[in-house]
């Protein structure tokens, strides 16, 4: 088990969408317990992402008010968190495999980021039920909850870029665009929208700036993105986990297919695909 949050030095690197698309992979493709949140204030971009999942499937809990992290910070500080409190006030994508921890509705950020420790609490309550715990952090490195949750991860995903700038900051000797957290927790990076034209390939970037450690593409796909937008990314996956090696998917499948399965190897949570198991029937 083990709680896994994607960052960025600074916005625009795809973080919501990587931490997306991770997730619905596993919800589509493993029978793994996952949760996923954005715990940031004033931002419900992943939620838009399972748009379509959530106002079809969970219309039961459109009205409820005691729901996503606001009620669970209720609930921690009534100590009434439990084993499962978490599953009950989280949204089901796929039922069994994924779950949506809705955002905070603070109207004050400053409440929010006090709320820091509680919130760190909650996340670890979640691991007592949840095998996979994947985290939207917020970008850059003043954010007090997202450093507290990355410095308390069991992995940090690094969403990078092929921009010259972006890999020169984050490759700096000196380290100063670092949060803390990354000096020892262990982490991966994934170059998002990634053009395979590019000359800053993965293998040239690794030897342009010596990093011997983990380095993962992930494709700018146009399909994937159009379903992003629609609110319905539970329905790419879907359409997609099948595809043949000449369909136009087929590599973006594939490389998140690499994301998750190495992600899941880092936390020590060993599941089998359904493509995996069907292969072995």
């Amino acid at each position: 088990m083990g709680r896994v949050t994607f960052w960025g030095m600074q916005h625009g690197l795809g973080i919501t969408s990587a931490t997306a698309a991770v997730a619905a992979f596993l919800g589509s493709d493993y029978t793994v317990r996952t949760l996923v949140s954005q715990p940031q204030w004033s931002d419900f971009t992943l939620e838009k992402c399972f748009g379509k999942a959530v106002s079809n499937y969970n219309k039961p809990f459109s009205d409820v008010s005691a729901r996503g992290i606001d009620a669970l910070e209720r609930a921690a500080r009534s100590n009434k968190l439990e084993r499962d409190t978490i599953k009950n006030h989280a949204l089901p994508i796929e039922r069994g495999r994924l779950d949506l921890l809705q955002a905070t509705e603070k109207m004050d950020k400053l409440h929010f980021e006090n709320a820091v420790d509680v919130i760190n609490i909650i996340f670890d309550k979640a691991e007592d039920y949840y095998e996979a715990i994947l985290l939207d952090g917020h970008s850059g490195g003043n954010q007090a909850v997202t450093n507290r949750l990355m410095r308390d991860s069991d992995l940090i995903v690094v969403c990078l870029n092929q921009n010259v700038n972006v890999l020169n900051k984050y490759f700096d000797p000196s380290k100063e665009y670092w949060p803390k957290a990354l000096h020892h927790v262990p982490h991966i990076l994934l170059l998002t929208q990634y053009d395979h034209d590019s000359k800053y390939k993965v293998k040239n970037i690794a030897a342009k700036y010596k990093y011997k450690g983990g380095i993962f593409p992930l494709s700018y796909n146009t399909d994937f993105r159009d379903h992003l937008n629609d609110g319905d990314i539970r329905g790419f996956f879907a359409r997609n986990k099948n595809v043949h090696k000449q369909h136009e998917n087929y590599m973006f499948m594939k490389e998140i297919r690499q994301i998750a399965e190495c992600i899941l190897d880092r936390i020590e949570v060993y599941a089998q695909s359904k493509q995996a198991e069907r292969r072995a029937l």
